[in-house]
């Protein structure tokens, strides 16, 4: 199996990347111990991170005034 590549995140929700998450942590799961695991366990820190800083920029302290 090779790591499939991710989505353009940058369009996609923090909930929707959220589901990416749990999709990947359910392959990585069913890996043994190994490269192509820690790949997969790679790209979900990776989207972890995304998901972080979308919610971040959503945040209401980053919305300007009106």
């Amino acid at each position: 199996m090779t790591m499939k590549r991710i989505k353009k995140v940058i369009y996609l929700s923090a909930d929707e990347i959220d589901e990416l998450v749990q999709e990947r942590e359910t392959v990585a799961e069913s890996l043994p111990e190994g490269v192509e695991r820690q790949s997969v366990l790679k790209e979900v820190s990776q989207l972890r991170m995304y998901a972080d800083a979308k919610r971040w920029i959503d945040s209401p302290g980053l919305k300007p005034d009106k």
